[in-house]
């Protein structure tokens, strides 16, 4: 169990998260499960797998050091999936925290607790069980999953490195890609000419008055099992927002690629 002890000496979190950990410890160590899932995690079971996934706050959100490595030259720490509002502002969001603070307080509790709940999964779903832990960050969980060489687990990463570098057999990584920067696009070219499989989020829902993504890419927004699709380049879409707030962010620095974008990247893959 998490002590005030604990909280009000770590140096890794911030004043924010520690003030809040103190208000809230007798909900950081109820019994709450770690794992959990999303509407397009749900849609993997039509292709027969259960998915369970791990959200975090990201970023420095809690943490003292980062928890997504390579968020700063992708460009994405303002557009991340939950790094905006207060601490505990609505249920997912005091769900994350308290995941974040079990990581970074008392982590042999929380891969005690992920083993667990993960082991329960797999007497249910077998081999049909896939685990992902980067959700909302960017973590290397690779000597966890070394442990658990049964399960197969998946993972979107900005950190080049990690395509590279010996990895479980049993984790299956996709390049993040992200068009916020020169450095960032060259990033995602040379990901993409060196074979890896990559997804790249354009700025567009193609509502009325938006450009239409590209057709000869993969579709990486039917399901959200990466694993199961070949290497090469896919799409999302961009999620939430409005057609007008799209619209005012066509040329500013973006993680999501635009027309002019996605061309400079296809010219540098071009050249070689």
């Amino acid at each position: 169990m998490i002590t005030v002890r604990q909280i009000e000496t770590s140096k890794e979190i911030n004043d924010i998260a520690r003030q809040w950990a103190l208000d809230n410890l007798d909900y950081i160590n109820s019994s709450n499960k770690l794992l959990g899932s999303s509407l397009k995690v749900e849609k993997g079971e039509k292709e027969g797998f259960y998915t369970s996934i791990l959200y975090l706050q990201p970023a420095d959100k809690i943490a003292i050091k980062t928890l997504c490595a390579g968020a700063k030259v992708g460009g994405c720490l303002k557009d991340c999936l939950i790094s905006s509002g207060q601490l505990g502002m609505t249920t997912g969001q005091r769900a994350a925290t308290r995941r974040t603070l079990i990581y970074l307080l008392d982590s042999d509790r929380f891969y005690s607790m992920l083993r667990k709940e993960i082991s329960s999964l797999y007497r249910k779903h077998g081999e049909q069980l896939a685990i992902r832990l980067n959700g909302t960050s960017d973590i290397d969980f690779s000597k966890f999953i070394e442990t658990m060489p049964h399960v197969r687990f998946y993972d979107y990463t900005k950190v080049y490195r990690r395509l590279t570098n010996n990895r479980p057999s049993n984790y299956d990584l996709t390049y993040s890609g992200s068009a916020f920067s020169r450095k960032s696009i060259e990033i995602t070219g040379r990901a993409i000419k060196d074979g890896h499989r990559v997804a790249i989020a354009f700025n567009t829902a193609e509502r009325k008055g938006e450009f239409p993504i590209p057709k000869n890419l993969l579709d990486f927004d039917q399901t959200d099992l990466r694993f199961l699709d070949r290497k090469g380049l896919g799409a999302l879409k961009c999620k939430g927002g409005s057609v007008a707030k799209r619209l005012a962010s066509m040329d500013k620095p973006n993680f999501f690629f635009t027309p002019k974008t996605y061309n400079q990247l296809n010219n540098l893959i071009a050249r070689g």
